[in-house]
């Protein structure tokens, strides 16, 4: 480290800080009804059950994965929480973690130290299993718990998780450096006579009725990528400084809302991984009122994926829902918003807006095609697009601002056309603008939305 600068070598490149966030990796809610998750995740959204934790004959944590992480998407049951963790969640904190890929193990020890010497809550620090990741975890200012971790374990074509025999102890109170290689593990397990092909399998039930891009599959999409997060937090200002200056996300874009000022983090290329909204909206959006999530990303392969799952969801009894404008998911063109019986919203959406080199996200360049007309009330949106390393506040300066209402000529025009199955239609359930066009399509007709002049 460059003690007068403060940078920190990571990997032989000086960073401000000793680890350096590269992809939300997964993501875990508190879940009283693990059977309902379970149903819900699997069996609804697709995700592949992985592991199930049980203590005195009870499920306590389900874990599930779209790849082949060993897990990207959790259930915890809240009788495990512990200390400030659950007062944080009786005053209505559901997320269990939101959790950051760094690039090694160094960083995660390196990330401990740093927040130590901050003062920033530290959760724990150790490894986990099921998983087998090291991690870090700290707390945001409204409690919602933060990891980042390094390494995870790999599940291949046989869908079996690593066997729990194979387990080490769990690391609770830190650890030293180096740690010997998960081959090393691996090859000591095998020598003790573990059969490493005893691990945790799912049975996959339900048939395959939908031909999905020329495979059968349990239902009309697949997951390709977890979140955005998208959280309500007390003080925007706050969240934004704890996630931008101490953990080293990026603004990319902010949102002003009916006066409400919402921003939009990213990690990587993507748009925004995390996004964070005044809990005063939470009201104003008609979600869960006892829930700091505003919505967990789920990205499907396809655009017509995207308008095959809403059919699908709503046949599983989830409700859809059009009361997110269009405005508070830049970066994300075409997305559809669902509740699921825990009263948590599923954002669905099929493509996130990729920021170049430059740092610029496109979003507030007023191309026609990324701006569709908002709701008839003719309410003004402004954006605010940063590059870091400007002046301005917190670092970073605005590019530029533009307002347009639902007025303007640059909105989208819907193309209708006749229904040939029985569909859920589109304009209705969020994936067409708000405005008067698209409430008064007729029921027995499907909408596909382009850009004037397509």
């Amino acid at each position: 480290m460059d003690a007068k600068t403060r940078m920190y070598d990571v990997g032989g490149v000086l960073l401000e800080r000793p680890f350096k966030a590269r992809r939300l990796g997964h993501f875990a809610l508190w879940q009283s009804d693990l059977e309902m998750a379970r149903r819900l995740y699997v069996d609804v959204l697709g995700f592949r059950e992985t592991d199930t934790i049980v203590r005195d004959g009870k499920a306590v944590a389900l874990f599930t994965s779209h790849g082949t992480d060993h897990h990207s998407l959790a259930a915890i049951h809240p009788s495990t929480a512990e200390g400030i963790r659950k007062a944080h969640y009786e005053n209505g904190v559901l997320v269990n973690q939101i959790s950051f890929q760094v690039g090694t193990l160094e960083e995660v020890a390196g990330a401990h130290d740093y927040f130590a010497e901050r003062q920033v809550t530290i959760s724990r620090l150790g490894r986990d299993f099921p998983g087998s990741n090291w991690a870090v975890y700290v707390l945001d200012p409204d409690g919602h718990r933060v990891e980042f971790y390094y390494g995870m374990e790999q599940i291949g074509w046989d869908r079996r998780s690593k066997p729990r025999a194979a387990y080490l102890d769990a690391v609770r109170q830190g650890f030293t450096l180096p740690q010997p290689a998960e081959m090393t593990e691996i090859m000591t397990a095998e020598r003790s006579g573990i059969d490493l092909a005893s691990g945790f399998r799912p049975a996959e039930a339900l048939s395959h009725d939908y031909c999905v891009g020329g495979v059968m599959l349990p239902r009309p999409f697949k997951v390709t990528k977890i979140g955005p997060v998208n959280l309500f937090v007390a003080d925007v200002d706050r969240s934004e400084r704890f996630y931008t200056e101490l953990l080293g996300l990026t603004k990319t874009e902010e949102v002003i809302h009916r006066d409400h000022r919402c921003v939009y983090l990213r990690c990587g290329a993507d748009h925004h991984c995390l996004a964070l909204f005044p809990l005063a909206l939470r009201g104003e959006l008609g979600l869960n009122a006892s829930s700091t999530l505003m919505s967990i990303g789920v990205q499907v392969a396809s655009y017509r994926q995207l308008k095959d799952a809403i059919g699908f969801l709503r046949e599983k009894g989830l409700r859809c829902i059009d009361t997110i404008p269009f405005e508070l998911h830049p970066g994300i063109d075409y997305a559809a918003h669902a509740i699921g019986p825990d009263g948590h919203c599923i954002e669905l959406y099929h493509a996130m807006e990729q920021v170049g080199w430059d740092g610029r996200a496109t979003s507030g360049r007023a191309t026609p095609a990324r701006r569709r007309g908002l709701a008839a009330d003719t309410r003004i949106l402004t954006r605010h697009l940063y590059r870091p390393g400007a002046a301005g506040p917190a670092g970073i300066a605005p590019l530029g601002s533009r307002a347009i209402s639902s007025q303007s000529p640059e909105h989208f025009a819907l193309i209708g056309k006749k229904s040939t199955a029985a569909r859920c239609p589109t304009a209705q359930l969020g994936l067409a603008p708000r405005g008067a066009a698209a409430q008064n399509l007729p029921d027995n007709r499907d909408t596909i939305i382009r850009p004037p002049g397509r």
